[in-house]
């Protein structure tokens, strides 16, 4: 009888915390659904709604996944630097991210080719090229 009762509390929580980020999930889903221009990107007005929805979805996602296509779009709309503070506490925390390692050394080209150079590396680490 106990076994079942914590079973039923373990799922109460999961189920609760999978609804929590329910949300965030439909808001980056929105983002990726914006329509393109005939090169695939954004224009002005719909970069403005993706960062918009990024921002709700990363505050309602309890992972960094969403972190990445964030910071592109600002690096895109020509915010190098909310790109960058955002990528280097998720770099931090997530060590292996290569979609955020990558990110960020296309947003450090300009101001910190140094940098930039030692996040080409660390995705080049963890993501080595395929040779034929």
């Amino acid at each position: 009888m106990l076994a079942r009762g914590a079973l039923l509390v373990v799922a109460v929580a999961a189920a609760a915390w999978l609804a929590s980020a329910y949300p965030g999930a439909r808001d980056e889903a929105r983002a990726r659904e914006l329509p393109t221009r005939a090169d695939g990107t954004l224009g002005p007005r719909e970069r403005e709604r993706a960062i918009r929805l990024l921002e709700a979805a990363r505050r309602r996602r309890p992972d960094g996944a969403v972190v990445p296509p964030l910071a592109g779009n600002y690096l895109a709309r020509g915010d190098s630097e909310r790109a960058v503070a955002l990528l280097r506490p998720l770099v931090r925390d997530e060590p292996e991210n290569v979609t955020a390692w990558t990110v960020l050394a296309f947003a450090l080209a300009d101001s910190d080719p140094a940098g930039a150079r030692a996040a080409e590396a660390r995705r080049r680490e963890l993501a080595p090229p395929v040779r034929p």
